[in-house]
């Protein structure tokens, strides 16, 4: 049994190898936002583009050798120059770039969160061409000289709480593709993700905390006299009120409601369900329809009690007890 479970939990080398390469990025230069580029983190290779040149220049160079080409050895030296200066050219359109903030609204599992950050050029040159890599997403941005850009790279969710995004990736192949200088970053700040509202919840509870209870905005019999109103085909014989009917000339009916609280109790318990992530499914599909309706509504989570208040601030309030639960 030892040994199935031992097997069972074999490390993923895919995380093993970032955690490796992290620390050793982490003895160079600092990782973590905010900070600036320096020449220990910008990596520099030749692109596939680049490497096809090589091999054509590398055999123009061996021709022109051979056959004692002067034109040949000529245009090989200037094609080999102009690649050395744009590889110059990338690395200098990342070094002295400052990487700052990092933040993303909170989203519902399932959909894309977009986490922000600030690209800044801190010797106030232009950097065109830039892109930023998390995973397969890349978005592309430039920066002018004297301002600095706000990039948003997509996130994809699937489960609910805080997450943090890893590893990015900034990289340019300025300026003829011949050459691609990156660097890797890891911003530290998390972000919040909602848990995703059932699709077909069940009604609001009532203000008794049963499931399945009425809108407590809609009118629902009970024993108390609420008012006087038109006779109409079916009402009770006992509800016909004869001597107002008689001063109005008209057939009357007494109507009676059951007096509710304003307040709604949104308990755990009270979600109709075994598991605990479709109850906190419901629950979220709940508060979502009491803010919608202008309710008042208290959050009830175990040992913990959040409201009674209404509006969006004590919805976001609600929503982030429910994805830390």
């Amino acid at each position: 049994m030892a040994e199935s479970a031992t097997q069972g939990r074999r490390p993923d080398p895919r995380k093993a190898w970032q955690k490796l390469m992290e620390r050793w990025l982490k003895r160079r230069a600092p990782i973590h936002p905010p900070l600036t580029l320096v020449y220990r983190q910008i990596f520099i290779l030749p692109t596939r583009f680049g490497w096809m040149l090589g091999v054509l220049m590398g055999a123009m160079l061996i021709g022109s050798l051979n056959f004692n080409n002067n034109l040949g050895l000529l245009t090989t030296f200037i094609v080999a120059g102009l690649s050395v200066n744009s590889m110059l050219i990338a690395f200098r359109n990342l070094h002295k770039l400052s990487i700052r903030g990092g933040m993303a609204r909170p989203v519902f599992a399932g959909q894309t969160a977009n986490y922000q950050l600030s690209l800044q050029s801190v010797d106030q040159r232009p950097r065109p061409s830039l892109c930023l890599r998390h995973g397969k997403d890349l978005v592309g941005v430039d920066i002018d000289s004297a301002s600095a850009a706000s990039i948003a790279i997509p996130i994809a969710t699937r489960w609910r709480g805080w997450h943090r995004p890893g590893r990015m990736r900034i990289e340019t192949s300025h300026p003829m593709g011949l050459f691609r200088a990156w660097a890797w970053f890891w911003p530290d700040r998390p972000y919040l993700v909602w848990p995703q509202p059932a699709q077909q919840p069940p009604p609001l509870p009532d203000s008794g905390g049963s499931p399945g209870g009425q809108d407590q905005r809609q009118p629902i019999d009970g024993e108390d006299f609420y008012s006087l109103r038109q006779w109409r085909e079916g009402d009770p014989l006992h509800r016909i009120a004869w001597k107002a009917s008689q001063r109005h000339q008209d057939l009357l009916s007494r109507e009676f409601r059951q007096e509710q609280s304003p307040e709604l109790v949104l308990a755990l318990e009270q979600a109709p369900a075994r598991d605990l992530e479709a109850r906190i499914s419901i629950l979220t599909a709940w508060v979502i329809q009491a803010e919608q309706q202008e309710r008042t509504w208290t959050l009830r989570l175990g040992s913990t009690e959040l409201g009674p208040d209404q509006g969006p601030a004590h919805r976001e309030r609600c929503l982030r007890a429910l994805a830390e639960l």
